[in-house]
């Protein structure tokens, strides 16, 4: 297919391979330990759009054998500073929306311990009411008071005792003043104070939904927790499914990728769905932008030529995936995922030059 654009011609090559596709090296690839006895059973909560890894080892190992994941304060790998008893600097911009989450959550917190309060005593109240109820009012009357009294002072103290308790155990931070620039006069008026660090914000490993459910599924070495129970493999998918009405594409490709041995990581920095790497990022550059053909999204020359520009301007390739649906109408999910197949195109961009060889 040919189009001419300002007398130069844009040729879209098709091709229904990607090319030189090789699997990565054993240090690079995934090295979890599948047998019954020695296997790795890594936790992860909910957090209402993905997976979060708390501890500092699953962190590392997660990280390590596969390059699951991605830091939340850093770029890519999760870093974990270590203060070794120094203060830790920051903006008086950070320490001051630090405040604010500090106020927001307290109280939300204060509001969910009353409701919590008012539902047991309304419970205790209808069964008083329902046990006793020649003396009603003299027993719903007392009761209610003293647990009053007793709850606003055990509340006002634990409060107390909670924010004293808190106090000494928060870190110390130095709070220099806000600016763009450090230039000179800023150095001149260089004035810092020491405070107590209200909220910590702790280093995480965020996995996508996609990266969380192949680590539960395929892989059976993640638990994730929602609300305070475990989930199981059908309750997970359909948490993921509400959240995401594409999430079934996006982890079929997900899964193709990752099962050719390739590092599949999120591609929105690219205008892409996802990026795939030979040996992960930070070794190698990404050699492809994926983007998922969906049925609903129309798509023309101007989205063609889109996406054959973004791959001119990255140095990378694109691949168009269509992700099929089996044939069969009576399928179930995630059971029945084999079913589905995939189909690829590679987008290429060449340029014709014309050179004058002639002499004179």
């Amino acid at each position: 297919m040919e189009i001419k654009i300002n007398s130069s011609t844009v040729i879209v090559v098709y091709k229904q391979k990607i090319k030189n596709i090789v699997h990565m090296d054993v240090d690079t690839s995934i090295q979890f330990p599948l047998a019954s006895s020695n296997r790795i059973v890594f936790t992860g909560h909910f957090n209402g759009y993905g997976v979060e890894i708390n501890s500092i080892e699953e962190m590392a190992m997660l990280y390590h054998m596969g390059y699951f994941g991605k830091g939340t304060k850093s770029r890519s790998r999760p870093k974990v500073i270590k203060s070794h008893g120094c203060p830790v600097i920051m903006r008086k911009r950070q320490y001051g929306k630090r405040q604010f989450w500090s106020k927001k959550f307290k109280n939300i917190h204060e509001a969910n311990n009353a409701d919590e309060f008012l539902h047991k005593i309304n419970v205790l109240s209808k069964k008083i009411i329902k046990d006793h109820s020649k003396e009603l009012k003299k027993d719903i009357i007392d009761l209610i008071s003293s647990d009053e009294d007793c709850n606003s002072d055990s509340r006002r103290n634990g409060y107390k005792s909670c924010m004293d308790s808190d106090n000494e155990a928060a870190d110390i931070v130095v709070i220099v003043p806000n600016s763009d620039s450090e230039g000179d006069d800023y150095f001149e008026k260089f004035e810092m104070k020491s405070c107590l660090n209200i909220i910590k914000c702790e280093e995480k490993l965020a996995l996508t939904t996609q990266e969380a459910f192949f680590l539960l599924y395929s892989i059976g070495c993640l638990k994730i927790v929602n609300n305070g129970k475990f989930l199981e493999v059908n309750e997970c998918w359909n948490l993921f499914l509400t959240g995401d009405c594409h999430f079934v594409e996006k982890y079929v490709v997900y899964h193709y990728y990752r099962s050719k041995g390739y590092i599949v990581k999120p591609g929105i920095k690219f205008g892409g769905d996802y990026l795939i790497y030979r040996d992960g990022p930070g070794i190698n550059h990404a050699d492809f932008i994926v983007v998922i053909k969906f049925e609903q999204e129309p798509q023309n020359w101007l989205w063609t030529l889109g996406l054959v520009r973004m791959a001119a301007s990255t140095l990378k390739e694109i691949i168009i995936i269509e992700v099929c649906k089996p044939v069969e109408e009576d399928i179930i999910l995630p059971k029945d995922l084999c079913k589905y197949t995939v189909k690829e195109l590679v987008l290429s961009r060449n340029s014709t030059q014309i050179i004058n060889d002639s002499e004179g």
